[in-house]
């Protein structure tokens, strides 16, 4: 199911610990702070989460050099807010748990790249594929490899990493994966906003050519068989 962003061209709630996807390199970074400094750790190769697809946000978020993000979000299957400056790209935010071995604490996950937009859509398809089987339960979710994508020409020609996961297991909602939106109030959708999700598919309730990175660039694929087995002892 799509996220109905195009990939084209609030206040903030509580602070909330940030997993960041470097899409230039094909990594994931766990970013702690202390002290009022950030320090990246890359959790690429462990990588394994909980990921709340139950409550994705989608809208305008706004990266500013210096700043905090500013978010202007709604639930996925609502219509898209008006951009509220042409510093606002469309974008997607997400909560999730992480396992042990990468830290076991909540994060967010908020981007608006193109190529992490694009992962976690087809991440969000196959959960919608899945959760009638699933009833109660998140997925448990890897990541498998990642797939470099080209764009442009010339010297406008450049390469990103498109985040390829899948879905490890399900496990029963970790009681400290709760919810909480990051939006400020925004003014009823205009109509030429691009439409996400009908609001009969929202969950329920409870161009590019694609290319092989190249090898310096290319994030280790995981370990398969670490994400797969113990997933229900890792989140349980």
């Amino acid at each position: 199911m799509s996220f109905g962003l195009s990939y084209d061209a609030g206040s903030t709630g509580d602070i909330i610990p940030i997993l960041k996807y470097d899409s230039r390199a094909g990594r994931f970074f766990r970013v702690d702070r202390a002290d009022g400094v950030n320090t990246p750790v890359d959790v690429t190769r462990s990588l394994k989460m909980v990921a709340d697809l139950e409550n994705v946000e989608i809208g305008w978020i706004n990266f500013a050099t210096g700043g905090a993000p500013d978010f202007v979000m709604t639930m996925i299957g609502q219509p898209l807010p008006p951009r509220p400056s042409p510093n606002h790209k469309q974008g997607v935010r997400i909560m999730v748990k992480l396992g042990k071995e990468c830290g076991g604490d909540i994060r967010e996950i908020s981007t608006v790249a193109k190529s992490a937009l694009r992962g976690l859509e087809e991440l969000h398809t196959a959960y919608q594929a899945s959760r009638e089987s699933h009833a109660g339960q998140l997925p448990i979710v890897a990541l498998k490899d990642t797939i470099g994508v080209t764009s442009g020409q010339g010297a406008q020609k450049s390469t990103n990493y498109q985040p390829v996961f899948e879905i490890a297991g399900w496990a029963g909602r970790p009681t400290d994966l709760i919810h909480k939106p990051k939006s400020r109030a925004a003014a009823p959708a205009k109509t030429e906003a691009p439409a996400p999700f009908s609001s009969s598919s929202a969950p329920p309730t409870t161009g590019s050519t694609k290319v092989e990175p190249p090898a310096a660039a290319k994030a280790p694929e995981p370990q398969r068989e670490s994400a797969m087995a113990g997933a229900d002892d890792d989140f349980g």
